[in-house]
């Protein structure tokens, strides 16, 4: 039970070159003189007490604590991906990934984050998170979110420690690529309060700062999660949906989702497990590529199940997945990830991961990622 203790590291920044998600706060970590890993199964995949703070928005924390620390750091990884090479046909290291952070408390009730990329796929940066959240609703159990957000989910669709997205909220339905994991601009509701969290937010463009004032030609989609998720408890479960409407050659798609989830984190000799899934409904998913005729409605779903564990005292990370999508227009595609990472040093973390895929070669990616602080905390980290 050491994993579920009581901490404060947070994990937020990019895994550029995947589409997944990768966080780290070490501003969290000085401000309370703890490890980042009391927080987490795996940076940044979150233990149950780590998922607590980021559904309530940081506001589980003390922001007269959380002010003791510069609240700016940086991120930089060193990508590889064996899928894909350059204009010359090699494949290298891309170096080019560094993006700057704020995160923390605006007097007792505003919390906020800001991710921009300096350097991004060695080219110029664009945003990646800007919210800020303000926490004296209900009680103080309502956190109510603006900016580009993180869409309402399960934790794992954002802080997770495999370097692939996962395959069910992304499918592609004819026309519709689904968006139901990614940072979207926004806002949203999450109420928590005990072992209770519901969450609503309505989302359009999931472009950086472009993507503010593109109202017209996007999906638009409210979507919302309601789980049983203790601060404490090892196990968390709950469902989740979305209805929304996206442009397509063919008119406009409207569509939904329902689906939902269960976790839970490594505890003693058990390891971990994730289950989830999700099945959708598009009315009019565009147009058909060959032969340029409107396509059915459609009817997708897709699974995903994972196992994973911690290795001597957490520096090391294993984990099995297997994913399954149908699109409900004939496309049946089975997906396999083994991800392992490993802690060289403080901030200083190695992740790895060969991809499987129906009737296509397996595959390689890594990244080597560096969280660093600005300054020293309060506490000398």
């Amino acid at each position: 039970m050491k994993r579920l203790a009581l901490s404060l590291g947070l994990a937020l920044a990019v895994v550029g070159f995947s589409g997944g998600i990768a966080r780290a706060m070490p501003p969290f970590a000085q401000a309370y003189g703890v490890k980042c890993e009391l927080c987490h199964t795996q940076v940044p995949q979150l233990n149950a007490y780590g998922r607590y703070v980021q559904r309530s928005g940081y506001a589980s924390l003390d922001p007269h604590v959380l002010r003791t620390a510069f609240p700016i750091w940086v991120g930089e990884q060193l990508n590889y991906d064996s899928s894909v090479g350059n204009a010359g046909g090699s494949y290298k290291p891309q170096g080019g990934n560094l993006a700057i952070h704020a995160v923390g408390a605006i007097g007792n009730d505003i919390t906020y984050h800001f991710q921009q990329w300096i350097w991004e796929d060695n080219g110029a940066g664009d945003l990646d998170t800007f919210w800020v959240a303000y926490n004296n609703l209900l009680h103080r159990d309502g956190h109510l979110f603006a900016g580009l957000i993180e869409a309402p989910g399960p934790s794992a669709y954002s802080q997770w420690a495999d370097i692939a997205p996962f395959a069910p909220p992304e499918i592609t339905v004819g026309e519709h690529v689904y968006q139901e994991d990614g940072n979207r601009w926004g806002a949203k509701l999450n109420y928590v309060k005990g072992d209770v969290d519901v969450e609503a937010g309505w989302l359009y463009a999931n472009n950086g700062w472009s993507g503010f004032s593109n109202w017209a030609n996007t999906d638009k989609t409210f979507q919302y999660k309601v789980a049983y998720a203790s601060a404490t408890n090892p196990f968390e479960i709950g469902l989740l949906g979305s209805r929304g409407s996206v442009p397509v050659s063919t008119g406009v798609d409207q569509y939904y989702t329902v689906g939902g989830y269960a976790q839970r984190d490594p505890t003693g000799y058990i390891p971990g497990a994730l289950v989830l899934f999700q099945s959708g409904y598009d009315a009019n998913p565009g147009a058909d590529p060959n032969t340029g005729l409107s396509l059915g409605q459609a009817f997708s779903n897709g699974w995903t199940t994972e196992l994973y564990d911690t290795f001597f005292k957490g520096r090391l990370f294993l984990s099995a997945r297997e994913e399954w999508t149908q699109d409900g227009l004939g496309t049946f595609t089975n997906y396999g990830n083994v991800n392992a990472s490993i802690v060289l040093a403080k901030y200083l973390r190695f992740y790895v991961q060969e991809s499987m895929q129906n009737g296509q070669t397996p595959t390689w990616q890594y990244f080597l990622w560096l969280t660093t602080p600005v300054t020293k905390g309060p506490n000398g980290w």
